[in-house]
């Protein structure tokens, strides 16, 4: 029992390094967008920004064990 606690505390440990990971990803990505001359560049560094965004929200939830926002369900409630 003692060592799936151990297994668990690891897992988080990990998802926690990799949330982190994920928000410099995003951060970068969101910077380098707003600096681009280049358009089509500017956007693809946009859309990477949001999958960055996504996968660490994603991560969060399953770090806390809480679903994810509503409105990331497609909108169907609004």
């Amino acid at each position: 029992m003692a060592k799936n606690m151990g297994t668990a505390e690891e897992e988080k440990t990990f998802l926690l390094k990799l949330a982190g990971l994920e928000d410099l990803a995003e951060k970068k990505t969101k910077i380098y967008s707003r600096l681009l001359t280049d358009t089509a560049l500017a956007e693809e560094m946009e859309g990477l920004s949001l999958q960055h965004e996504k996968r660490k929200e994603t991560l969060k939830s399953l770090i806390t064990g809480e679903p994810k926002d509503k409105k990331d369900s497609g909108g169907e409630a609004e």
